[in-house]
């Protein structure tokens, strides 16, 4: 019988040690007297940072964070397993905040007239460095020199971002500041020209609150939960969330992302859940759980894309790109500059259900280039009704445009733009990575068994700006007559010319309603000689054989 010598059994124990340790319970609470981050991290011995404990906590542990205002960045920095996820949660009852503000104080006062305050400011939030040049707005054009800055500050409680930041001194008025990154200042000039130091201001000072970004940390981390906390004024980009949780098969539930100068929140790319929380009144997109395998439910989009970041590059509640197998489930789009929900550039497999589309600036669902996308049981109401002139074309409660085999089924749309629209600029070549090149256009949609009602523009508009409905006004001076265009297109670029007819579109079962002299459906844009419009669906079928 082989002997067990004290050697072998010490090393025996010590492999066995990390397997049978118990999880362990942190505690966090910076309004706890004997609070430090010198503690053991125990309820009677708390630590005073989020940040502590996100450095300590492993698989299976809890860190319970307890009431207080926490301005910090919190990076775990261990990733938790299948079946024991680290879990970040806020204690039972009591309210916590992660801030990316800090309180400014000692502003002094610029001599001479206007009262003008300043005080030292060392943040920079530079997005990209080109030639050496560090580039401080995103996107780096100069129709976003203001808005796409992430500066941001809290003045007695009401943000001021990009309608309140100004570029220069000089410029400074009633009501705005400038943050002099090349000097290291920040200038204030209040409404009434008080002295700030009468006021509560704060300044956002983080472009992160928890989590961490592929450019420091490619691989995140996984399995790590974070429940009932608040985050607010984050210093972010677009397209960069304050709270990102980058990994496999981490959760972000009951929670508030709220006021960010940017991105709001992403959970992603694997696995990812995002389950009861608010994300409202970001300056860009709040953000979502994305890529594989992901799911939202029950939560609420409210007041995105609150600056004037370009509609037409990156808005909304949400955007997605080439994300697969997800859902949204149960949840909220209200008020969101942009659309409610945006799939663009081959997103794929992904039900929306249960859902409610209400007051988005543009679309309540906007489908771009992607497919089999199933829109299912869902309301739309009064999307789109703020998108004006031609800017505003094909907006409606719901839009496929230049998609494939997607379901559109018992919806109901009252009160939007138009209803539902289908937007044809394709064919549009995406390299996808299960199909290859893929001409995208409008092919293989079922439309089926929903209410399009009193909408103010069409209760269904397929705005196909396509050579079928004959030239755009554009091509005019290059060719002689339709005819020839027809001919030329059609022998040139076949890919070009297809009729809706023949793309294998199901429209079927609808209840349409309009009011009494409102044209029903439009087939074709209007600026295309063969674009009609019809009041009554036997008069559209006899015409186009729809």
């Amino acid at each position: 019988m082989p002997m067990c010598t004290p050697r072998s059994l010490a090393l025996g124990l010590l492999l066995l040690a990390p397997c049978c340790a118990r999880p362990a319970v942190y505690h966090v609470a910076q309004n706890h007297p004997a609070a430090s981050d010198d503690n053991l991290g125990t309820a009677d011995s708390p630590w005073k940072t989020v940040a502590r404990a996100a450095q300590v906590a492993e698989a299976g542990d809890r860190v319970v964070i307890h009431e207080g205002l926490y301005r910090e960045w919190a990076e775990p920095r261990n990733s938790g397993r299948p079946g024991a996820p680290i879990v970040y949660e806020g204690a039972e009852g009591q309210t916590v905040v992660m801030t990316g503000a800090d309180v400014l104080t000692d502003w002094q006062r610029v001599p001479g007239d206007p009262a003008i305050y300043r005080i030292p400011w060392a943040a920079r939030f530079i997005i990209n460095t080109v030639d050496g040049k560090p580039i401080y707005h995103h996107p780096a054009d100069d129709e976003h020199l203001r808005s796409g800055r992430a500066e941001q500050l809290i003045v007695d409680g009401k943000v001021w971002d990009s309608p309140q930041l100004v570029l220069s001194l000089d410029a400074l008025e009633p009501g705005t500041f400038f943050p002099d990154v090349e000097h290291d200042t920040l200038y204030l000039r209040l409404p009434d020209d008080s002295d700030p130091n009468a006021h509560a201001i704060e300044g956002c000072t983080r472009g992160m609150i928890f989590g961490t970004d592929p450019w420091r940390r490619p691989e995140g981390f996984d399995h790590v939960w974070v429940r009932g906390l608040t985050f607010r004024y984050g210093a972010t980009f677009a397209q960069r969330p304050a709270v990102w949780l980058l990994g496999k098969h981490n959760l972000v539930e009951d929670c508030v992302i709220e006021w960010m100068c940017g991105g709001g929140v992403g959970v992603g790319p694997e696995g990812g859940v995002l389950r009861r929380c608010v994300i409202r009144n970001c300056g860009h997109v709040g953000g979502a759980a994305t890529g594989t395998r992901f799911l939202n439910e029950d939560c609420l989009w409210e007041g995105n894309s609150r600056k004037p970041i370009s509609r037409g590059w990156d808005a909304g509640g949400v955007k997605i790109c080439r994300s697969h197998h997800g859902a949204f489930e149960r949840c909220t789009f209200r008020n969101n500059g942009g659309p409610g929900l945006w799939f663009d550039i081959d997103d794929a497999d992904v039900v929306v259900r249960n859902c409610l589309f209400e007051g988005n600036e543009q679309h309540g669902i906007f489908i771009e280039i992607s497919r089999d996308i199933y829109v299912t049981n869902n309301a739309f109401f009064r999307n789109g009704v703020r998108a004006e002139g031609l800017g505003g074309w094909s907006v409606a409660g719901l839009t496929l445009a230049e998609s494939r085999s997607c379901v559109v089924a018992h919806n109901l749309f009252v009160g939007n733009k138009d209803g539902i629209a289908l937007r044809e600029q394709g064919p549009r070549y995406l390299d996808t990575p299960d199909l290859g090149d893929v001409p995208f256009r409008n092919v293989g949609h079922v439309i089926s068994d929903n209410i399009s009602a009193l909408n103010q523009g069409y209760q269904l508009g397929l705005w196909y700006d396509a050579a079928f409905f004959g030239m755009h006004p554009g091509e005019r001076e290059k060719h002689q007559s339709e005819e020839e265009f027809a001919a030329t297109v059609q022998a040139e670029q076949p890919d070009r010319w297809f009729d809706p007819l023949q793309q294998g579109l199901l429209i079927d079962r609808n209840l349409y309603w309009a009011a009494e002299g409102q044209k029903l459906v439009l087939y074709g844009c209007p600026w295309r000689v063969r674009s009609r419009e019809f009041a009554d669906l036997p008069t559209f079928a006899d015409a186009t054989g729809f």
